[in-house]
């Protein structure tokens, strides 16, 4: 963290005790894992951002920073161009395209993309906007008809939230994907989106109204007991720069 400020010419932006409550929240988001040098990053770009004025304050919980960080990515856009909103509503559809077959962040058919865009308006100009202004997505393939994400942790969580967005308190939706889940013959491939749907619990599951059972089970199949609740993902909440 500290050589990654250094090397933006931002760390002189925060006293010692800034910089440490910071590096101390991104430790209680991140909990019993080891944190990933794209965590790292993200964070300390939006430590960066709620310093020069364009963030309220840090996020609280890795969800959130993800979505900070497509806020961060569409600052600035125009009038005509898609609003956070939309972007949000966008990435996450699509991500979970991407991984729906799977679990695991690999590519998608661009007509399916489409048709899960097709309930807004004009999808091709929004998927356009992702991916040259925002750099989100990749169109790959001799026939460029399939797309990618870019980024694959950042699909897993998107792909997340998306799910507690769609099935929220249906007990049957959230009952056919475990048992697609427990499928998969070795759960370590697709552990990495287990982790990133718990996490997506803990942060914003009561909200969606998911049913406690999905914490069970999640916790089951990632074999990670989170020590922290719903409540105590906001500690350091008043915490502000």
């Amino acid at each position: 963290m500290e050589a990654y400020l250094t090397q933006r010419g931002k760390r002189n932006l925060f006293d010692d005790p800034e910089y440490f409550d910071a590096c101390r929240r991104l430790s209680l988001m991140v909990g019993q894992r080891n944190i990933t040098v794209l965590l790292a990053k993200l964070y300390a770009e939006q430590m960066i951002a709620t310093k020069e004025g364009t963030a309220i304050d840090l996020p609280n919980n890795i969800p959130d920073l993800m979505l900070a960080y497509l806020n961060e990515l569409n600052r600035g856009a125009a009038e005509n161009e898609p609003d956070n909103r939309t972007v949000q509503r966008d990435a996450k559809a699509i991500a979970w395209e991407c991984l729906k077959q799977t679990f695991r962040p690999t590519t998608a058919i661009l007509d399916d993309v489409l048709a899960a865009l097709n309930a807004h308006n004009n999808p091709e100009a929004r998927l356009e906007h992702l991916k040259k202004r925002l750099h989100l997505i990749d169109i790959i393939g001799s026939e460029e008809n399939k797309i990618r994400f870019a980024l694959d942790p950042l699909a897993e969580y998107l792909a997340g939230l998306y799910l507690l967005d769609s099935y929220g308190n249906d007990k049957t939706s959230w009952h056919n994907f475990f048992t697609q889940a427990e499928a998969i013959s070795d759960i370590e491939l697709i552990k990495g989106f287990l982790l990133a749907i718990q996490d997506c619990y803990l942060a914003k599951g009561a909200e969606a109204q998911v049913p406690d059972f999905v914490a069970t089970k999640l916790s089951t199949l990632t074999g990670l007991v989170p020590q922290a609740t719903r409540q105590t993902q906001l500690v350091g909440k008043a915490v502000s720069y």
